[in-house]
């Protein structure tokens, strides 16, 4: 029997392009503007799948609490989305959507729901919750706003991985904000700004004339924030004797203050954030492996600035409200060429440095347009390695194409079944054999070989997962 489909929409295009991607599945369709024009009840003979927008979506939730929904959505806030998956769906699409890659979606909601269950749904956050919104449009955005989605309802750890400045924090306020723990206390301590001998005393508490200097008694964070949820920035800087304790807080909620004798029960979230490779830390022996897998029960790792290019646009804009009036500019538009040099930079602090890049370019601002002269002069003559306006630096000293590689395209075009798909054939033909390449130089190690192809874990597993990679110890690059 066929995969029953059920479209709601009033828009046309999206019809036609549904319409088409359900014919290429061989899936039948049925398409409504409304619920309310249901010609049969859905609710006794729900379809495989719902495609909605976010509006009808609470609906359909109400009425076919079980069935997968796959939504669309013009581009929205980063809200919106972790609300989608949060309560259910299994997949948003920012319109306009291609045909073809809305057939691939269309071909694993239906997968999933001939598979599993929908998962549970949980109760909207309180309108009057302040909580500072994720900015960003990107596709590498918006995995990361499924991955809270999925997360932020399930109380267990979760390890935040990803460059200096890529908003860490704000991940780990989002997981809160979306998690049953959202009314508990909250709490955040950067490790890596703590000195060592202080460190426990912090986390840990410790007892009047426990050390030199402690002359009264102090709580701990772990106290303090029993039934919340603990940040710990960068956790790699956390000293290996500290490290120890911390795992068995992990193990079973327990610890006692520095210089105390008392057994403490405190059952807190833990939310690690680190720059730093854990893994190759742990391979140093400075990071405990049992420690690792304790907090990595689910991990999301943060894409830096320079592979979010869309995004680079949206967050200045984004700054230049939110700083106009406090550096007291009155920046109402970009001039055409400024853009163009924020999206050539690479941006190696992320979103921390394009914040205060705009802060400066408001100090020094005059008049209603951003214009270029005054950016940072490091801003202005930075260009991005392998971008369109370093194309002439790069064509002199490129490797001319060898012979095998010329024998492989001329084959390649000579087939006809492979026409208007040339370029998308060999490319994925190349990006495969130079992904095995570099796993079989790191040993099947993840982060080496996403640096060597420069690229994020995150972006790395999923190209492995499309191209059915075996990844083990070791690759073998011959089969």
């Amino acid at each position: 029997m066929a995969d029953t489909v059920l479209l709601i929409t009033k828009d046309r295009s999206i019809t036609q392009k549904v319409r088409d991607a359900c014919r290429e599945l061989e899936a039948s369709l049925t398409h409504i503007a409304t619920l309310e024009d249901a010609a049969q009840d859905y609710t006794t003979t729900p379809p495989d799948l719902v495609l909605c927008d976010y509006a009808t979506f609470e609906v359909v939730r109400e009425q076919l609490p079980r069935t997968c929904v796959l939504l669309y959505t013009k581009p929205a806030d980063s809200e919106q989305a972790i609300e989608a998956i949060k309560r259910g769906a299994i997949d948003y699409l920012v319109t306009p959507i291609e045909t073809q890659v809305l057939a691939q979606h269309i071909t694993v909601a239906l997968r999933i729901s001939r598979d599993i269950h929908v998962p549970a749904v949980y109760e909207e956050p309180d309108d009057d919750i302040a909580v500072e919104r994720i900015i960003g449009q990107s596709p590498a955005m918006r995995e990361v706003y499924k991955l809270i989605g999925r997360i932020a309802p399930r109380d267990v750890n979760v390890l935040i991985t990803g460059e200096s400045g890529t908003g860490k924090e704000l991940i780990a306020r989002a997981i809160l904000h979306h998690s049953p723990r959202k009314n508990q206390p909250f709490l955040a301590l950067n490790c890596a700004a703590i000195p060592e001998t202080l460190i426990e005393s912090e986390l840990f508490g410790h007892e009047k004339g426990a050390f030199t200097g402690a002359a009264l008694r102090r709580i701990g964070k772990f106290e303090q924030c029993d039934g919340g949820t603990l940040f710990l920035d960068e956790i790699g800087d956390i000293p290996l004797a500290t490290q120890a304790k911390l795992l068995r807080v992990l193990q079973d909620n327990s610890f006692q203050r520095l210089g105390g004798t008392e057994l403490i029960t405190s059952h807190v979230r833990i939310i690690g954030a680190t720059h730093q490779p854990l893994e190759t830390l742990i391979e140093e022996k400075k990071f405990r492996q049992d420690l690792y897998f304790r907090l990595k029960v689910a991990a999301i790792d943060v894409p830096p600035l320079r592979e979010r290019e869309v995004d680079v646009v949206l967050l200045a804009h984004q700054f230049v409200r939110r700083y106009n009036k406090k550096l007291g500019a009155d920046i109402r538009s970009f001039s055409p060429d400024v853009l163009p040099v924020l999206l050539k930079y690479p941006w190696p602090g992320n979103v921390r440095e394009l914040e205060n890049a705009i802060k400066a370019v408001l100090v020094v601002a005059r008049g209603s347009v951003m214009r270029l002269e005054f950016l940072p002069d490091h801003i202005r003559k930075a260009i991005r390695p392998g971008s369109r306006d370093d194309s002439s630096k790069q064509h002199p000293t490129a490797s001319p194409p060898t012979d095998e590689a010329r024998l492989v395209a001329e084959k390649l075009a000579t087939q006809p079944a492979l026409d208007g798909k040339l370029h998308e054939t060999a490319t994925a033909m190349v990006e495969r054999e130079i992904i095995r390449v570099c796993l079989a130089r790191t040993r099947g190690q993840l982060a080496p070989a996403a640096k060597m192809l420069g690229i994020s874990r995150t972006t790395l597993r999923k190209r492995i997962a499309h191209y059915g990679i075996r990844t083990t110890t070791s690759v073998d690059i011959d089969t």
